[in-house]
This record gives structure tokens, C-alpha cells and sequence, in this order.
């Protein structure tokens, strides 16, 4: 749930000692967090998808007795403010809940963000980042998630800071003996760390083919090939998402819920990327405005739990982009007009950017 607003560069094996937006992106989809239905929660998780990360912090942190999903949020909040803060609730976090995975999850990606903002202490940030990994499979052996989560530590981390290729395989090898599937996907990102792009790509389009990994494969591969500015096939990998249809699943079928949401969210995230391949590209910028004004149509009418996604203001700030380039100037200011600033100093920066263009502009 730690917000990101750009995209790394590359799949592969980086410089810096622990890329932690790779690391926390493979957290969050691996880790499943049982929704609570009272009503704060909600709205706590609706300040967070809008950027109020200090509304989240102020009502969590003087709470006692925090549920597992609240300690998420509130550790997530604080990633987005002040790493410190959010080191000293990751490590209360595993206190409270030392026999549950998703506590070391959210420390490692506490420490993977410390060492990426440290020079001098990022080795020690990663040992701990590595360390309450391999403590996630000790508590829970039996959830694929935590195979997942450390060997994206060791594709991601250079040798220096704990990161072994040996071990990345090793770890691929035993997620394919717990779910076939998994491993086909775990050994693609495996291959894509060895820069073995085409059997990557390989395996990816196979996966395309199948009906209950087609969503996941088109949207990871399109993926990739956005962070290798690679626009054209980004586009056609994910543009038949636009029109994939998912079956209506009953909350009350939990196992059938919780793929339909995984899926669902997969689609949205798809439709979102497509309007940044049409920003970042220049091209496909009709294609783009009709994918962004569908996920806000989606984004607004589904039951799914859309905290990890986007915020609308995300995408009205891209889909108002858009409108410019293709000079429909009177619903590009209409659309910035609807946009409120956020505690992401990135985000306020390019709205600000874009308010003094269209002025020119008109």
C-alpha cells in the first residue's frame, strides 16, 4: 500500500542496494489482508487512496489493540512520511503479531525503503530487510507468499547486500512444487533478473493463453515492457484488457471473491497503465483517454477493495494530460478543476505544471 509514482526502469538486478518499491509491490500482491467491515476502516483506507496520509496516522497511532490490517495501513501511512516513524510501528507491528507473516512483510519493506534513502546504512537496512523475510517463512512455511516475497529479495538485491541468484532459483524451484502456475510467473521475473528477456516473454505469452492466469500474465508482461519504455508492446500487451469481461462472483464464495478481486484489480490497474503508456509514449492518446475514463467509471462502481490501486485523482491528473495533447482544452480544465492537492509533493508538482500550461494554453 506504500504509494509509488513512478515506475523503476528495469526488471532486472539494480545498483542500488535494495530497490524498495520492487520489494513492496511484490508484498502487496502477495500478501492477502482480510478486509474488516466497520465503517473507520473504510474511511481510513479512503484517505489513504486520496494521499491524506496524516488523517491515517493521526487516528491509528494513539489506537490500541490494532488489527493486523490496521497496523498495514497505519505503517503504510507512515512510509509515506517518515521512514523512522514507520520503522518504530513496523517493529511494534511484529511485537503485537510476531506469529504472522504479513508483520515481516511490512518490516522488510520498511527496511527496503530505509535502504534506498541510506548510502551509509543501506547494507544494514538490507540484512534486516533479508532477515525478517526468511523469519516470514519460518512462521509460515505453508503460504506460498512468503517464497514469493524472498525471492524477489534476492532477484532485486545485489550480492553485497544479501542477494543470491542461486538461491532466487532454488526459491522459484519450490514455489513451482507448491502451485504450477506461481512458478511459471516466478520463473519468468527469475528469468527477466538474468536478463534472459525472450524465454521470459515466452512464458509470459503462454500464460496469456490460459483463462485463469490471462488477466495476470498480459498485465505483468505489459509491465515490463512500460519499464522498458518499450511503449508499442506494452500497448499490445495490455490493450485487450479494455475488453475483458470477468464473471460476477458472490462475496459470500470467499476463495472465488478473492480471485475475482485479484483479477479485478488487475484489470483496472491494466486500463490505468494504458493512459500512462499514452502520456509517457505521446502516442495512442484517444485509446488512453477512453482507457482512464473507464477506470474512473470502474474505480467509482466496484465492490472490490481499490486501496492498492490508483486514486482517482491519479487518474483524472493523466486523463486531464491527455485532454491537452489532444486539445480538448475547455474538459481538460474541467477535469484539473476536480483535482484536489495531496501529501504527494510529486503529484502537487505535476498538477501544478499542467494548471500553468493550460492557462497558456486557452
Amino acid at each position: 500500500m506504500y504509494k509509488q509514482g513512478h515506475l523503476k526502469k528495469r526488471f532486472s538486478r539494480r545498483t542500488t542496494l535494495l530497490p524498495a518499491t520492487v520489494l513492496i509491490a511484490l508484498l502487496s500482491a502477495g500478501a492477502t489482508f482480510a478486509q474488516a467491515s466497520t465503517t473507520s476502516l473504510e474511511t481510513l483506507q479512503a484517505q489513504f487512496a486520496k494521499g491524506d496520509f496524516k488523517s491515517v496516522s493521526s487516528s491509528l497511532e494513539s489506537k490500541n489493540d490494532k488489527t493486523p490490517e490496521e497496523f498495514s495501513l497505519l505503517v503504510s501511512a507512515l512510509m509515506n512520511q517518515d521512514l523512522d516513524d514507520a520503522e518504530e510501528s513496523a517493529e511494534d507491528f511484529i511485537s503485537h503479531y510476531s506469529k504472522d507473516y504479513r508483520a515481516y512483510h511490512m518490516h522488510a519493506s520498511v527496511m527496503g525503503a530505509q535502504a534506498s534513502n541510506s548510502i551509509f546504512s543501506a547494507l544494514g537496512y538490507a540484512e534486516k530487510a533479508k532477515n525478517s523475510l526468511e523469519k516470514a517463512v519460518e512462521v509460515a512455511p505453508e503460504k506460498i507468499e512468503v517464497y514469493l516475497a524472498l525471492m524477489q529479495f534476492h532477484l532485486v538485491a545485489p550480492s553485497i547486500a544479501g542477494g543470491d541468484s542461486d538461491e532466487a532459483k532454488r526459491l522459484v524451484d519450490k514455489i513451482t512444487e507448491m502451485d504450477t502456475t506461481e512458478g511459471q510467473f516466478a520463473r519468468a521475473r527469475f528469468l527477466l533478473s538474468e536478463d534472459d528477456e525472450q524465454q521470459a516473454i515466452t512464458i509470459y505469452k503462454k500464460l496469456a493463453q490460459e483463462s485463469d492466469s490471462n488477466v495476470r500474465a498480459s498485465l505483468e508482461l505489459g509491465t515490463y515492457y512500460l519499464s522498458e519504455e518499450s511503449y508499442d508492446n506494452a500497448f499490445q500487451s495490455l490493450y485487450p484488457l479494455m475488453s475483458h469481461e470477468l464473471a460476477p462472483v458472490d462475496k459470500s464464495e470467499s476463495a472465488e471473491w478473492q480471485t475475482y478481486q485479484q483479477n479485478k484489480s488487475r484489470l483496472l490497474y491494466g486500463k490505468y497503465r494504458i493512459g500512462l503508456i499514452a502520456v509517457k509514449s505521446g502516442e495512442k492518446t484517444q485509446e488512453g483517454i477512453s482507457a482512464l475514463q473507464q477506470y474512473l467509471t470502474d474505480l467509482k462502481t466496484t465492490s472490490i477493495d481499490t486501496v492498492d490501486l490508483p486514486s482517482a485523482d491519479w487518474a483524472n491528473l493523466r486523463l486531464a494530460e491527455l485532454l491537452m495533447n489532444n486539445n480538448e482544452l475547455s474538459e481538460a480544465q474541467t477535469t484539473l478543476a476536480s483535482i484536489s492537492q495531496s501529501g504527494d509533493d510529486r503529484f502537487n508538482n505535476i498538477l501544478k505544471t499542467l494548471k500553468k500550461k493550460i492557462k497558456k494554453q486557452i
